[in-house]
């Protein structure tokens, strides 16, 4: 994993790696600023839509972000479902794009000589909403076995890039900036084990339109000799956040290298 950050700089520095971009929280375009997009959208192998593209389920909104990235890039698109992508509509959403929807799914994409497997899911929360305690009968179970579903689904054999999608934080270190009361209710902090286990070569996540935009993920260090162990770099591509589309750039080798351009 490797944490090198450049802030501002779009252009490659490998030019045989894979430059992905990734995106979350556009709610209908509200928060997707048309200015400087086709730049951030140029020379990308793959883009990530990390939920809640729309508002209130509206497939039509949905649409109109799509259309803005379509009028500038036909870039190949992978998606997950937000909060706001409602789950009783997603087929709906399936039949209407023609973009890859991930749902609890993964999927292998060739790039180059490159395999890169995206495992995409909503996300798992520790302490549901208020709304889904009262309205969605045996939600902390489905969560519970969501995170055992997206560990078996993050398997590196076979791929070169393992990227884990969520629309919900897979840490809480990355929710600094919203309410800490809230923290459990916009990620899961059980998700750490499995980022630990699994070591994609990042977690990428949207949904804290306040929060950190990035962390890394690491076992604490027990002695000053210990090195700490294997480290996950998860990084929030909230819109309201960022801006704009954030840009990765992963450099395969015998350990990859993910750096960020923007």
């Amino acid at each position: 994993m490797g944490g090198h950050s450049s802030h501002g700089r779009m252009e490659r520095y490998d030019s045989d790696a894979v430059l992905i971009g990734a995106m979350g929280d556009a709610h209908g375009g509200r928060f997707l600023r048309l200015e400087g997009l086709q730049r951030q959208l140029e020379g990308l192998d793959l883009l990530l839509l990390a939920g809640d593209i729309t508002d209130s389920s509206n497939i039509d909104a949905f649409g109109t972000v799509l259309k803005a990235i379509r009028k500038r890039s036909s870039v190949p698109i992978v998606a997950i479902f937000g909060n706001d992508e409602y789950e009783q509509d997603r087929d709906s959403f399936r039949e209407t794009y023609d973009i890859t929807f991930l749902d609890d799914e993964r999927a292998d994409i060739n790039i180059g000589e490159h395999t890169v497997r995206i495992v995409g899911t909503t996300g798992m929360l520790d302490r549901p909403t208020w709304w889904q305690r009262n309205n969605v009968p045996g939600i902390y179970e489905k969560y519970r076995k969501r995170v055992e579903v997206v560990a078996d689904l993050l398997d590196r054999e076979g791929c070169d890039v393992l990227i884990l999608l969520s629309h919900y934080a897979t840490t809480y270190l990355t929710l600094h900036g919203e309410r800490e009361r809230a923290f459990p209710e916009m990620g899961s902090r059980a998700m750490e084990a499995v980022l630990l286990e699994k070591r994609p070569d990042i977690s990428i996540h949207a949904h804290a339109h306040n929060g950190s935009k990035y962390a890394v993920v690491s076992r604490k260090r027990r002695s000053p000799d210990d090195e700490g162990g294997p480290a996950v770099l998860v990084w929030n591509v909230s819109l309201p956040l960022n801006k704009g589309v954030t840009r990765f750039e992963i450099s395969v080798g015998e350990v990859n290298d993910v750096r960020v351009l923007h």
